[in-house]
């Protein structure tokens, strides 16, 4: 039989309706909410909490687990995926970095197996900054993603996925505003300074534009008062490197899928 495990963000639990979602959502999930996203990793739903004047739309993450090792690990060695991105929400915001307010996770077990887990945030209409930044090169947003990325690394933290999917901004009072989801690879370094090599992946996933990359990465070393010239040259071949290995594991991919396909 299955129990479950929750916890509330503090700043929800004055509401029961917070409360009873987090305990019940092993038996919601499947039968309410509106679908935004189904793949085998994850499934994403919204759904809204309270009533009449007390609304709220939130959305809910349901992480999957592809194999018995997964399951091994996340029952007995590490925090699932779900903790994982509820502690490292609550520690952006702690920051000064946005990301959509953490309501809850809750984890579903069997005995000690661990099920299933959920992460719940409050909802976002922000946008993906791709168009605006990718493709319209928007430098006012492109410096304040820059600002973002050093903020983070200042404070031992790396987002290890910033592909423009996972960025999203919105326009408040004329200012830019940066908030990233997908969190729960980010790490924290405890011990102390990132070195440079520890933030690779928050330097090479996130766009192939050369001009943009250039810039921001440009932007990035005079907010943390690097030499400019030799940190984008550093930035620049870490991107070379990662992006001859991603073609490299693409090619060999797409030969693989062709092999079976021909059997």
């Amino acid at each position: 039989m299955s129990n479950c495990r929750y916890q509330v963000n503090e700043t929800y639990r004055y509401s029961q309706a917070f409360l009873d979602f987090a305990e019940n959502l092993e038996l919601m999930f499947d039968r309410e909410g509106e679908m935004l996203f189904s793949g085998s990793r994850n499934t994403i739903k919204r759904f809204t909490i309270g009533q009449d004047g007390d609304k709220m739309d939130v959305v809910v993450k349901r992480f999957n687990m592809h194999n018995v090792f997964q399951k091994i690990a996340y029952s007995f060695f590490v925090p699932s995926k779900a903790k994982r991105a509820f502690e490292n929400g609550m520690e952006l915001l702690r920051i000064g970095c946005g990301t959509p307010s953490p309501i809850a996770y809750a984890e579903t077990r069997s005995g000690v197996w661990l099920q299933r887990c959920y992460y719940v945030t409050a909802y976002t209409d922000d946008e993906s900054v791709r168009q605006a930044l990718e493709v319209d090169f928007n430098r006012p947003l492109a410096k304040t993603f820059a600002l973002f990325v050093a903020r983070l690394h200042e404070h031992a933290v790396v987002h290890h996925d910033l592909n423009f999917s996972n960025v999203l901004y919105r326009q408040e009072g004329g200012e830019n505003i940066i908030s990233v989801i997908d969190i729960n690879r980010m790490t924290i370094k405890r011990s102390g300074r990132l070195a440079l090599e520890e933030c690779k992946d928050d330097f090479v996933r996130w766009t192939d534009r050369k001009d943009l990359f250039e810039y921001v990465m440009r932007e990035y070393a005079k907010a943390r008062g690097l030499d400019e010239d030799a940190f984008f040259a550093t930035a620049a071949q870490m991107k070379r490197t990662h992006d001859k290995a991603w073609r490299r594991r693409k090619k060999f991919t797409a030969a693989l899928k062709r092999i079976i396909q021909t059997k």
